[in-house]
């Protein structure tokens, strides 16, 4: 169709004329089209609003919407520039459009492997590795993570635009970043970057240390021998040459040059005024009269220590009134963290609570709910609005912790730990090994104190210890020394 042609054409659009006069019907493909659509960003300093000279344009093309700066503050220059970039959205897409208008930083002088990206890599490891699709979106967004602090791609609130295709772009952004760009100074600089969020406070130190650690963790799996050593695996990892202080120079991966940080104790610590049996009798009196739901989901999480996920699709099938458990184990609806399946065995009080909210089919939910269960790759409860009735209770109950729900858990497997054990506790909390139990939880069956309790006497009586290698407990007065000046006692 003819710059003049007036016509409904299926591509075409209502706009002015160059000149400002009558409007006129333009293709997509005509750069008339794009001089209506130019536009100057803003910003805002000491309360005014000021104007980019550049222009820029926003498209929208296949479900994604993105804003381009065009670097120009000629007109014509930058209708061309946005015509241009819309025919390479149709010629190409979004990736190998965004890939060709991104500035590429030059190659690092150290890599010595192929041009594989981010995005290879993570495909092959998708197709090889027999990993979860929650536990592989988690790992790959560590790694994505890391590649856009070290390649400087801006990571804003667009990235989580889910409906407008900003996730999608910024990950395209990220997958055409050469892998041998993750190197081991590249790594340094960002944990770096990243340890210095804690400014001065010490507890605020460790709880970026453990974010850190949990970040550095969940990348590092990505590339652990189980995965890139396997036959099919096709991507090469590169490898650097880093110094080395007893062989001069040695070739290593970028994740063998990084070291976990100190994390502090991860013992758990019960809130002030909290008690597991003050919660429950105050739930029984508030939520279940009122947010009866509520307290179901109240009763498996702290008096079952069922994790969030694994209490919102409970099944009544999963309830055994014979022995008084609760059977955590994989269905249609869930697949237990790292495995943990097994028997968590309940108080025979709470069965029976639990079972008096019994009124429809033994494969239905404990927990009703009108949103229903549908499988989707985020992280989604069908019984969110109870859980956000509970949230709101437990804040007013005195339970802060940023994880309230998993805080219950926390209370719960402490509560065993204490009364029944550290093996009971593991057994319980379905850890996969005793050392995590371990890690998290005091058995105070370990501790020892030192017994000076007899040392201290209101009465001013002067008590002398026993003395444990002759057996008996010594006089108050003195004993003789046996060993005389210039004697030596025969053995």
């Amino acid at each position: 169709m003819s710059v003049g042609d007036t016509g409904n054409h299926p591509n075409s659009a209502s706009a002015a004329t160059a000149d400002g006069g009558s409007k006129r019907s333009y293709p997509k493909t005509h750069v008339n089209y794009w001089k209506t659509r130019l536009e100057h960003r803003t910003y805002t300093r000491d309360e005014k609003t000021c104007e980019v000279a550049e222009w820029s344009v926003r498209i929208h093309f296949k479900g994604i919407r993105r804003s381009f700066d065009l670097d120009t503050a000629n007109k014509e220059e930058a209708a061309v520039k946005a015509r241009d970039i819309y025919l390479s959205l149709l010629a190409k897409g979004w990736s190998t459009t965004i890939n060709q208008l991104t500035p590429q930083a030059a190659q690092p002088a150290e890599t010595n492997s192929d041009s594989s990206t981010i995005g290879e890599f993570l495909a092959e490891v998708e197709r090889t590795a027999h990993l979860k699709s929650k536990t592989f979106r988690q790992y790959a967004q560590a790694l994505r993570r890391v590649a856009a602090f070290i390649r400087g791609v801006k990571s804003d609130a667009s990235r989580y635009d889910y409906r407008n295709g900003g996730l999608m772009a910024w990950r395209k952004q990220i997958d055409v970043i050469p892998l041998s760009a993750i190197t081991p100074a590249a790594v340094a600089d960002w944990k770096l970057a990243y340890l210095r969020r804690a400014g001065s406070d010490p507890r605020r130190k460790l709880e970026v240390n453990r974010s850190f650690n949990s970040w550095l963790r969940n990348t590092k799996s990505l590339f652990s021998a189980d995965i890139i050593n396997k036959p099919n695996f096709r991507i090469k990892v590169p490898k650097f040459k880093v110094p080395d202080g007893q062989r001069g120079e040695r070739e290593a991966y970028w994740f063998e040059t990084v070291d976990f940080e100190r994390a502090g104790s991860m013992k758990f610590q019960t809130p002030a005024g909290v008690t597991y049996e003050k919660l429950v009798a105050k739930a029984r009196n508030e939520l279940r009269s009122q947010h009866v739901e509520a307290y179901k989901l109240f009763l498996l999480c702290l008096c079952a220590g069922l994790r969030r996920a694994e209490a919102d699709v409970c099944l009544w099938a999963q309830l055994n009134s014979e022995d008084n458990s609760i059977r955590v184990e994989a269905n249609q609806f869930i697949e237990p963290k790292h495995g943990s399946g097994g028997t968590v065995y309940v108080d025979p009080s709470l069965m029976k609570e639990l079972l008096s909210f019994k009124n429809g089919d033994s494969e239905s939910f404990v927990v009703n709910s009108t949103r229903g269960w549908r499988p989707v790759m985020y992280q989604r409860y069908r019984c969110e609005s109870h859980w956000r009735t509970l949230l709101d209770w437990l804040e007013d109950n005195g339970i802060s912790a940023r994880k309230k729900v998993h805080e219950l858990r926390k209370l719960f497997g402490d509560a065993i730990v204490k009364q029944n054990g550290i093996f009971a506790g593991s057994a319980q909390l379905r850890h996969s090994t005793i050392q995590m139990t371990a890690s998290h939880y005091a058995d105070p069956r370990q501790r020892a104190a030192l017994p000076v309790g007899n040392l201290f006497s209101d009465d001013g009586t002067k008590i002398v210890p026993e003395d444990r290698s002759q057996g008996e407990v010594s006089a108050q007065k003195p004993k003789r020394n046996n060993f005389k000046t210039g004697v030596k006692r025969r053995v």
